[in-house]
């Protein structure tokens, strides 16, 4: 094994930084040699007499302590390197094509024969610098039971979907509790709002309570706005914290050191969880991972508290998280909108009414879609509640509408009628069947766009179009619209002359022919080429 010569001058500067008062350590990193020979050139010095507040050694005693490095190279128990060597190849190949962990690689050489400790690999390693430079990192102070938590999602890979027969990409979201490093993994296949809230509660039924505390990713459904100084959350997981009492607290972009304790777990649930193991689809793989993370993941022992997550879980942190309740938690998607002069506001591909009174048309509102019911906000106040609409639905209210005239009835139906009668007489009865039935409002809109056509075309083309949409009972604005683009009103209605009459078919068969006696037809008997008559 290879050595390095210690030169009397270092060995000089070593016992001058020691009589100067520094420590071991700090003559280690001014010199750059190891802790150990410095304190064996220390206590060398102080067998020969040297004394730390006495003078600097002389000549002798130098060239003595300067005899100690040339004694050959220290035997070592295990020649590493030369049981590395031939393995090159193989563990390059794991480490940056496979993507396997250094104790992944350590167990593949066991089970080939070649036993070597984790810390030999990992210098083989950086003595080649495969993994790269490892920036110098200070280890911060441990937060205390239940505090912080931390949450990101990774990608394990691609499974079957039974429900359409294809593979799909399964993401991972993995929370890990920073006191006693006791995580919960819930796989999923995407990471909008729903799958993300989905997530969390499950890992708060998992861990049986909430922690202050949650360091999250910037994903889209949670941080509107990545900030490093002023981070925005989304209105839906702002309030989904609020609700469960934890303080949502994103990481900077690209800064995995801000949740240190959950950056590597991803990489440790795809090896050691997702790969090589055969699922039957996500369900089979969430129960599975309840389990792992019991009975795998829970009771390792950590590298770095060098302790069993799940026991200091349930010895120190367990009842120091915030309670759950277990209520099942009603997402709320939140929308902008502005009330339109028919008293309505669209929203997710419906229409919903606004009372006139707390609202009038122009003002801007919020609303809250529930998967039930959909709240309408203004001015931070609630004024109207109606049951979720599917797309193309509307929810009105006829109390909604204003109770009498005022600067916005203007565009009342009436309105709209008086002002149809004044282009044609088939403009105003085209106008009096669109406003018929009970919610004549409802329909002020197209009212308003039929007048904008005969502003557009002039009365006569318009009267002409609606004439002939009445003539085919077609009371659609839209329809009308398409007429006067394509001017079709100019068009005479096609005539569609008599049928003639079928000429006598020449092999006519009278319906006695067809008729069947007994569940038989006479004709049956005939033989047509005995002269028979068909």
């Amino acid at each position: 094994m290879a050595y390095k010569e210690v030169l009397r001058v270092e060995i000089a500067e070593v016992v001058r930084r020691w009589q100067a008062g520094e420590s071991h350590r700090h003559i280690a990193e001014g010199t750059g040699l190891a802790r150990d020979t410095v304190a064996k050139y220390v206590a060398a010095s102080e067998e020969m007499g040297v004394a730390r507040d006495g003078p600097p050694p002389d000549e002798e005693q130098l060239s003595r302590l300067a005899a100690l490095g040339r004694t050959g190279p220290r035997q070592a128990g295990a020649p590493t390197e030369e049981l590395l060597t031939p393995w090159a190849d193989q563990i390059h190949q794991w480490l940056m094509v496979d993507r396997l962990q250094l104790t992944r690689i350590r167990e593949l050489l066991s089970e080939r024969g070649c036993q070597v400790s984790y810390p030999s690999i990992q210098r083989f390693v950086a003595r080649r610098n495969w993994l790269g430079r490892n920036p110098r990192t200070v280890r911060m102070e441990e937060s205390p039971p239940g505090e912080v938590a931390e949450l990101d999602f990774g990608k394990l890979g691609m499974i079957q979907d039974p429900e359409t027969g294809r593979r799909r990409t399964v993401w991972a979201l993995i929370v890990v509790l920073a006191y006693s490093r006791h995580s919960f993994v819930w796989p999923t296949y995407g990471q909008k709002l729903e799958e993300v809230i989905e997530g969390l509660e499950a890992a708060w039924a998992f861990f049986g309570g909430i922690p202050r505390y949650l360091v999250i990713d910037n994903f889209p459904a949670a941080v509107a706005g990545a900030d490093a100084l002023h981070p925005r959350l989304t209105r839906s997981f702002l309030e989904y914290s609020q609700r469960r009492g934890f303080i949502a607290d994103p990481a900077r972009v690209r800064r995995p050191k801000d949740k240190p304790k959950v950056e590597r777990g991803v990489q440790y649930v795809r090896e050691r969880f997702f790969k090589g193991a055969d699922f039957r689809d996500l369900s089979h793989m969430r129960k599975e991972a309840v389990r792992w993370c019991l009975e795998v993941a829970g009771q390792r022992v950590h590298g770095t508290t060098r302790r069993q997550p799940l026991e200091v879980f349930d010895q120190e942190e367990r009842q120091a998280l915030l309670p759950w309740d277990g209520q099942p938690y009603e997402i709320t998607h939140w929308r902008t909108a502005k009330v339109h002069p028919d008293h309505h506001v669209a929203c997710q591909y419906a229409l919903y009414s606004v009372p006139s009174a707390l609202c009038p048309p122009g003002q801007q509102v919020e609303i809250g879609l529930g998967s039930k019911l959909v709240r309408i906000y203004h001015r931070g106040k609630l004024i109207k509640v109606h049951p979720r609409q599917p797309r193309g639905g509307r929810s009105t209210d006829p109390d909604d509408y204003p109770a009498e005239l005022n600067a916005y009835t203007l565009r009342a139906p009436d309105r709209v009628k008086r002002s149809a009668a004044d282009l044609g007489e088939a403009v105003a009865a085209f106008a009096d069947r669109l406003f018929q039935g009970p919610l004549p409002w409802a329909k002020v809109r197209q009212g308003q766009k039929l007048i904008r056509l005969g502003q557009r075309y002039g009365p006569d083309r318009l009267d002409a179009a609606c004439r002939r949409a009445l003539d085919v009972d077609l009371i659609d604005v839209r329809r009308v619209e398409r007429i006067l683009t394509e001017a079709l009103e100019q068009q005479d209605a096609p005539s569609c002359p008599d049928p003639d009459p079928l000429p006598a078919g020449r092999f006519a068969r009278p319906g006695s022919v067809f008729a069947l006696v007994n569940g038989h037809n006479p004709m049956d008997s005939i033989n047509p080429t005995e002269g028979g008559q068909p």
